[in-house]
């Protein structure tokens, strides 16, 4: 007896317009978004379309985007990295204070190492102590501010090298040097995600703890991975920022958590983790940065700005939400 195949549904395939109306949603709503002020903006200001604009919204993207890469793979893993902000400052002050005593290379060097090591203990609170992502990290906001306050005795540390704050003004072929670095770490962080085993790991964690587990894959060790990439990034930007300012600033980066999250969210990266991409997450980058550039040109104060990027993520969590509850 033959079956007509095309008269019965595969269980796998039903609702599939549905799903695939969703799928093109989360895809093309940010991408829209995007688009949508861009030409507000240009036409609400004479300003924003013109070069110089476009290199101060790159200068501003780069650093947001070192942290968010750090940011999406824990929240790929369904965890949250709120010390990343505090990271920065601390990071700032550490590296400032050891190119001042013993030049950029030993500065690089130290403010990588203190942003993994921020990351590693990040790790082994949750995993080894049981402590909540949440807690954990709030935690280590808390001990990083006071430390960089600490360290610094509330000023700035200044003895920068001029050759390293140069590098924040620098240009390759006519883009800004921290824009290229911060282009370079997406591309690392999307082959990673795409192409390792550490991405397939975080990505299998994320959608089913329980499952990854079963299957041989150490959660553990995931977890504290993508901490140390969090700390590694957080790292990255500070540096960006510290040769913007030219100091070691102890207050540096205090709204990197909240615009993190932002970014990763709006970029389509699921809070509950195991979905999203990296390439999500610069489109959320530059729908953040290109948002607060545009306010900032239409003189819309800095308090103001806080409450629409917080508005923004509560949506973008509302809507991913809504739409994971459609399925």
């Amino acid at each position: 007896m033959s079956v007509d195949t095309q008269s019965v549904a595969h269980p796998k395939t039903k609702g599939f317009p549905a799903e695939a109306s969703l799928s093109r949603l989360r895809q093309f709503g940010m991408p829209i978004a995007l688009i949508v002020i861009i030409v507000y903006f240009s036409l609400a200001s004479d300003v924003f379309l013109t070069g110089q604009n476009f290199r101060n919204v790159a200068l501003q993207a780069a650093a947001l985007a070192a942290v968010a890469v750090g940011q999406c793979f824990v929240i790929l893993n369904a965890d949250l990295d709120l010390s990343v902000g505090s990271a920065v400052a601390l990071i700032s002050v550490i590296s400032a204070m050891a190119m001042a005593a013993a030049g950029a290379p030993v500065g690089i060097a130290a403010g990588l190492l203190t942003g993994a090591t921020i990351g590693l203990v990040n790790g082994l609170v949750v995993t080894r102590l049981r402590v909540m992502a949440f807690i954990a990290t709030l935690a280590m906001l808390s001990i990083a501010q006071g430390l960089a306050l600490r360290i610094s005795k509330g000023v700035p540390i200044t003895g920068i090298p001029g050759s390293f704050a140069d590098l924040a003004f620098a240009n390759v072929f006519g883009v800004p040097l921290p824009f290229l670095i911060a282009a370079a770490l997406i591309v690392l962080g999307f082959w990673t995600l795409h192409y390792t085993r550490l991405g397939r790991n975080i990505y299998a964690v994320g959608g089913n703890t329980e499952a990854a587990r079963l299957s041989g894959i150490s959660v553990s060790a995931t977890k504290i991975a993508a901490y140390v990439v969090s700390g590694l990034c957080a790292a990255i930007a500070s540096l960006i920022l510290t040769a913007r300012v030219g100091t070691g600033q102890p207050t540096l980066g205090a709204s990197m958590s909240l615009e993190s999250v932002a970014a990763v969210v709006l970029g389509g990266v699921s809070l509950f983790g195991g979905r999203g991409s990296i390439a999500g997450v610069a489109i959320g980058v530059a729908f953040v940065s290109i948002l607060s550039n545009g306010l900032n040109l239409l003189n819309v104060s800095s308090y103001t700005q806080m409450m629409i990027v917080g508005a923004a993520l509560i949506a973008a969590v509302a809507a991913d939400q809504a739409l994971t509850h459609k399925k």
